[in-house]
């Protein structure tokens, strides 16, 4: 015989579990692909020698770039984590795909949509940086393998400069040039910016 009023009190608690579900954080994977997909990060350099080894793109107009992404119809990428209105929120992993094949990647966490905090791009095996980011461009302490070479230091608005040579994340390399960076600023914190940046280059690259 069935117990109508435990049935009752049973059913209740249910309506509440699921609506509390609806109500919190978004969870399930139909809610995350609801999450805008935005193309990976672009790399512009001021140097050209990747661009004459045939291993990077010269283009008249930015210069030595990464190649672009040129999804098939069905290309996309996917994101491990929460969405809201739309937006990536809290920790997670995007990867992104080309003609089916795994490409650049992205493990940190995002604040409405934009990443912020450490976090790790990875654009193959030999190119990758790992580093603060902020308003989603690197912007603080930070390291970088590119175009065989290394960049170590503190990044400004996606830009880093060393030398004659300078590297562009997320953002057009002119954008770089124009900034008047804030070590060139105040070069009596290089020493200690550099020294954050070390505990970078300890860290297991392992994606």
């Amino acid at each position: 015989m069935v117990h109508i009023p435990l049935l009752l009190s049973l059913i209740t608690l249910l309506m509440f579990v699921l609506q509390g579900a609806v109500a919190g954080e978004p969870f399930t994977k139909q809610q995350s692909l609801a999450c805008s997909v935005d193309e990976p990060d672009s790399v512009q350099i001021s140097w050209d020698t990747p661009c004459l080894e045939g291993t990077w793109l010269l283009d008249t107009e930015v210069g030595c770039r990464m190649w672009d992404w040129h999804p098939a119809p069905e290309d996309t990428a996917t994101w491990s984590g929460a969405c809201r209105t739309g937006k990536k929120i809290g920790r997670g992993a995007v990867q992104w795909f080309e003609h089916g094949r795994a490409i650049d990647r992205f493990e940190g966490a995002f604040v409405e949509g934009r990443r912020q905090g450490p976090g790790r791009y990875r654009w193959n095996e030999t190119e990758w940086f790992d580093g603060v980011y902020e308003n989603d461009v690197p912007d603080g302490p930070g390291i970088a393998h590119i175009a065989g070479e290394v960049f170590a230091g503190h990044w400004h608005r996606g830009c880093f400069k060393h030398g004659t040579h300078v590297v562009a994340i997320g953002v057009p390399r002119k954008s770089c040039e124009e900034n008047q960076y804030r070590i060139a600023r105040d070069p009596v914190l290089l020493p200690s910016l550099l020294q954050s940046a070390d505990r970078y280059t300890t860290r297991d690259h392992t994606y």
